[in-house]
């Protein structure tokens, strides 16, 4: 390799390196701080952190099938199910830090009682248990 190359090869890993730092702050994923089961209104209750441009983003569920888990083939029964939380902004650019509570009604989802596994892309899940 030439010598003139090679003295722009530090300039070009510093641009790459900076490309994917403002590609990552765009598309910033959401994360799951917390959930947990209300029993008292049957629903899973789901605190989500996300970047965007405004505080009113949709979330939905998307929920997987209802498997019997490990545990259930050696001991005492139960189910798992994954829940994909799907944000309908997830490339809204990032620009401020905002919270959102999220309440999932359970009243329809016949896998119970089970560990139900919400997850977002690419990082965040969290477990709950539901009766």
């Amino acid at each position: 390799m030439s010598a003139s190359r090679l003295k722009w090869m530090p300039w070009a890993l510093l641009a790459c390196v900076a490309v994917l730092a403002l590609a990552t702050r765009t598309a910033m994923a959401d994360e799951i701080e917390s959930a947990h089961y209300d029993p008292t209104g049957d629903q899973l209750v789901i605190t989500v952190l996300y970047d965007g441009t405004n505080p009113h983003h949709h979330f939905a569920i998307r929920w997987g099938r209802c498997r019997r888990s490990r545990a259930q083939l050696h001991g005492p029964a139960g189910r798992v199910i994954a829940a994909a939380l799907v944000d309908a902004q997830g490339n809204d650019v990032a620009t401020r830090p905002y919270t959102e509570v999220i309440k999932v009604p359970l009243a329809g989802l016949h896998c119970r009682p089970a560990t139900v596994m919400v997850w977002t892309l690419p990082r965040s899940s969290v477990t709950v248990k539901i009766p």
